[in-house]
């Protein structure tokens, strides 16, 4: 163990010794510096640890080619990849599995859909998007447009665009494909309602063009990042058009790329269900950093760890479905894999010659990274080995963190699955009755009326009529999916007056950003109250807007 620098907030650590193999073997090579720094969320002291960066084994499996300009975005969905290029095109490729000819190993390989490229954009395609259910595809370009894909058959579902047409830098599903979320370079962040492909809110506070946008894992909240450095976040469901809270210069010279963290932890604050997650960002600063998001009553954004490594700026950065992995990449040429709890940097892959531009995570051991040498190179990581580092000190070990597990087709829905569906519609006494029967994922499609009665013995018309209609909500990618119970508690909750604890009927939002019953906030007023009932920060004003969003979507969960 070497201890470089030791100060009050901060402690830099240095590895020296590591380990080093030839690419030309199709490994990766680990540099031999790398240094990360700790911060508690209060930075009243620093973290004091070293050791050698894990020996891991990732290795090129396939260089996919087919772009004739720069790769500018990839997303996985399960066992389908696509990917976007300044050339105008979005391309699909699904997983082949092939039996290796001297040996019954199984060798991953990826080719391209009979229908791709998908072609609709008149500029370079910046970002792609898969839905949570992997039914949708979002493409956002230069040319102003969104587009909406059909996986299936790669047929143009929809688009949608901002007012003025601006060009489109960023997209992002929530995690119920309920919503969805554009930024580009007119700084305005937009969110949509993907049923009706109409505006729910137009964000506005950003005053650079904005360059990366994410949901939380629960899709409770929103955060957007820009060129000027800056991070916010915002209220993602009930129509609060106010920053809660910003980070300035978050990077010097700018942010390229954020993202949320699968892991959070739920907290219980006042009957409300609240949540504090992990993002990551990254930018022209040659930086990543980690930060605390936290979203009870007082909202704050807190650096946890900021990580060295990269030589140049780092344009993207992605966590692993599970959230045990974060990817960055940069234009420097190589990628980086951390443990984002402690900061250590797991390994350094070189495979491109040119800027690496974007990177995502299958939710299997599988990273594509894409760049400006026109390809994408899939790795193969040996998790295992991944992972076979330095002791962390428990002061930075995972603490109370929830996992919200990747969506999935409901097309590849084991039996296993299509039973805990059944649960979260509280069907529990026809579990028996569909697990004989093998209904997996694709069973599920083809079921009626007449086979639910004759064969599955649901015998309610009104309990068929609910299987179906949740069933609709799988199969068609532009119907609200349904929501669980714990976000029903968590709908009912928010649609009630933070005063009175009753479902608002004439909800106003107040000048903290809040929506309030009308006369319930009036009187606060008239009592010689001038602080928030959330915050209990002085108000700025007192000046009342009626909330015509929070309105319909009351109306729209009483009915």
């Amino acid at each position: 163990m070497e201890i470089l620098e030791h100060g009050k907030e901060k402690t830099i650590v240095k590895f020296e010794n590591l380990w080093e193999n030839s690419i030309a073997a199709g490994k990766s090579r680990i540099s031999n510096e790398i240094k990360f720094q700790h911060f508690y969320p209060d930075s009243t002291c620093g973290l004091l640890y070293s050791g050698f960066v894990a020996m891991c084994a990732a290795e090129i499996i396939q260089v996919l080619e087919g772009h004739a300009s720069d790769v500018m975005g990839c997303d996985f969905f399960h066992d389908c990849l696509a990917t976007c290029s300044s050339d105008k095109s979005v391309r699909l490729w699904f997983l082949t599995p092939e039996e290796a000819e001297n040996d019954q190993k199984r060798k991953i390989h990826f080719h391209e859909a009979e229908f791709s490229p998908l072609l609709g954009h008149t500029y370079g395609v910046n970002c792609v998007r898969f839905s949570p259910f992997g039914t949708l595809l979002a493409s956002c370009s230069t040319d102003g447009r969104v587009i909406f894909w059909n996986v299936q058959d790669g047929q143009k579902v929809d688009e949608i665009q901002h007012l003025e047409g601006p060009p489109i830098r960023v997209c992002s599903f929530s995690s119920t494909s309920a919503m969805f979320a554009t930024g580009g370079d007119d700084e305005k962040l937009v969110l949509w309602d993907i049923t009706t492909k109409s505006v729910i809110r137009v964000l506005e506070a950003h005053e650079a063009m904005i360059t990366a946008v994410t949901f939380t894992p629960d899709g409770a909240f929103l955060l957007s990042c820009s060129t000027a450095g800056d991070i916010m976040l915002w209220d993602a469901r009930y129509g609060h058009g106010k920053c809660l809270c910003s980070v300035t210069n978050a990077h010097d010279l700018g942010i390229l790329g954020c993202d949320s963290s699968p892991q959070y932890e739920a907290v219980s604050e006042n009957g409300f269900l609240t949540g504090n997650y992990t993002i990551a960002t990254c930018g022209n600063d040659d930086l990543v950093r980690i930060w605390s998001v936290e979203a009870s009553s007082t909202k704050r954004i807190s650096l946890i760890i900021k990580l060295e490594g990269h030589t140049g700026n780092i344009i993207a950065c992605r966590f692993s479905y599970d959230g045990s992995v974060l990817a960055s990449t940069g234009g420097d040429r190589v990628v980086f894999l951390w443990n984002p709890k402690t900061g250590e940097a797991l390994q350094k892959l070189e495979g491109h010659n040119r800027y690496v531009t974007c990177c995502a995570f299958s939710n299997a051991s599988l990273l594509a990274t894409g760049s400006n040498d026109k390809t994408v190179v899939l790795w193969t990581l040996d998790r295992e080995k991944l992972f076979n580092s330095v002791d962390t000190p428990s002061s930075v070990r995972e603490k109370g963190c929830l996992y919200l597990p990747p969506k999935r087709s409901f097309l590849l829905w084991t039996v296993e699955d299509v039973t805990n569906w059944l649960k979260s519609l509280k069907l529990e006494e026809y579990i028996e009755v569909f697990s004989a029967n093998s209904i997996d994922g694709k069973e599920l499609m083809y079921l009626n009326h007449e086979n639910l009665s004759s064969i599955l013995k649901v015998d309610s018309l009104g309990q068929r009529n609910k299987i179906l209609r949740a069933i609709q909500c799988l199969k068609n990618p532009l119907w609200q999916h349904a929501i669980s119970d714990i976000e029903d508690e968590m709908v009912l909750n928010e649609f009630c007056c933070p005063i009175t604890h009753e479902v608002m009927r004439d909800p106003v939002v107040a000048a903290d950003g809040y929506s309030y019953e009308k006369q319930a906030i009036e009187e606060w007023f008239q009592n010689g109250k001038e602080t928030s009932p959330m915050t209990n920060e002085v108000l700025a004003h007192k000046i009342l807007i009626p909330n015509h969003v929070l309105v319909q979507l009351i109306q729209k969960y009483k009915t």
